[in-house]
C-alpha cells in the first residue's frame, strides 16, 4: 500500500498565487482523512509554504529548502541542517556577487533570508530585499553564526556558471549548486546547498520515523530537484508540464499542474491501495 504522498509545490501542487484547487484540495484531505500521509516537499522556505498549506485547509509535515528543513503539522521544528557559508561568501566577494542565505526563522527568530553587505547589490538582490522586507537582513556574512540552510545568488548566467564551477573546484563533493532561470527575464539564480541534502533526505526523516519503507512512498514532482524523490520513492510520478528527463524516469506522468493533474495521482494510490487490500 501507498502510506505517504510527497507533493512539491510549484509546478506541482501550487497554482497561482499559492492556490490549491478546490478538486484537487478536497482529494488530498479525503486522503489524508483515509490514512495517507500527505507531505509536501519543496525548495521554498517555510514561510511561503505555508501560504500554500493554509490554502489546502489542513496542517500536513512540510520538507522545506529542498531538504535541509523539515516541519511538523503544528509548525515545529523536527529536523534542521544547518552549516557554516563563511568560505561560499568569501568565494562570492572575489566574484564581484552577492550571497544571501536562509534560516529556519519560525524556530530561531529574526528574518528569514540574510543577504550580505560587503558587494554592492545588483538589480535582482534589490529587489529580492524589497520584496522580503518584513522577513529579510543585511548582514556580514562572514561572521555571521552557521545557521543557514541554504545559499544563493542572482546574477546572468554566465557568472553564475562561473562561480558554480569555482565553487565545485575548491571545495570537491561539499556542495550542490543548480543555476537555473529566474522568473524575472534575463536573471539566473544559483542554490547552493550541502551536498548530501535534496528532497529524498528530507523525507527520509520522516520516513524512519514513521517506519513507511520506501515502496510505501509515492513522490510528485516537475522539475529537476525532484529527482532524487522521483527516484527513491516506490511510486515516482512526473507532472505532463514538468521536466522531459523527470517524466523519462518516473513510473507514469500525470496531467498539468493547472488542470488538477494531482487528482490523477489520488486514482493511481486508491487504486494501489485497493489491489492491495
Amino acid at each position: 500500500m501507498i502510506k505517504m504522498i510527497a507533493l512539491d509545490l510549484d509546478g506541482t501542487l501550487a497554482v497561482a498565487n499559492h492556490q490549491v484547487s478546490p478538486a484537487t484540495r478536497d482529494a488530498l484531505a479525503e486522503l489524508h482523512q483515509d490514512g495517507v500521509e500527505v507531505v509536501i516537499a519543496t525548495g521554498r522556505r517555510y514561510r511561503t509554504t505555508r501560504y500554500v498549506i493554509e490554502n489546502m485547509g489542513f496542517d500536513v509535515f512540510a520538507v522545506c529548502n529542498g531538504g535541509a528543513l523539515v516541519k511538523t503539522p503544528d509548525q515545529k521544528t523536527f529536523h534542521r541542517e544547518t552549516f557554516d557559508i563563511s568560505n561560499l561568501v568569501e568565494v562570492a566577494r572575489n566574484a564581484g556577487l552577492t550571497l544571501f542565505a536562509q534560516r529556519d526563522a519560525h524556530d530561531i527568530g529574526g528574518a528569514d533570508i540574510v543577504i550580505d553587505t560587503n558587494v554592492p547589490w545588483n538589480e535582482m538582490t534589490s529587489r529580492y530585499y524589497k520584496d522580503n522586507a518584513d522577513h529579510c537582513a543585511s548582514n556580514d556574512l562572514v561572521n555571521h553564526a552557521p545557521e543557514f540552510l541554504v545559499a544563493g545568488l542572482f546574477a546572468n548566467e554566465a557568472d553564475l556558471k562561473r562561480l558554480a564551477q569555482t565553487i565545485d573546484e575548491n571545495f570537491a563533493g561539499t556542495y550542490n549548486t543548480i543555476v537555473v532561470p529566474h522568473l524575472q527575464a534575463g536573471h539566473y539564480y544559483c542554490e547552493i546547498s550541502q551536498s548530501h541534502i535534496d528532497k529524498w533526505h528530507g523525507l527520509s526523516q520522516l520516513t524512519d520515523h514513521m517506519e513507511i519503507e520506501s515502496n510505501h512512498v509515492c513522490a510528485v514532482g516537475d522539475q529537476l530537484n525532484d529527482v532524487a524523490m522521483i527516484k527513491a520513492a516506490g511510486h515516482g510520478v512526473a507532472m505532463s508540464n514538468g521536466h522531459e528527463d523527470l517524466q523519462e524516469m518516473a513510473r507514469f506522468v500525470c496531467g498539468h499542474n493547472e488542470e488538477d493533474g494531482i487528482l490523477d495521482v489520488v486514482r493511481y494510490i486508491r487504486e494501489v491501495n485497493g489491489n492491495a487490500r
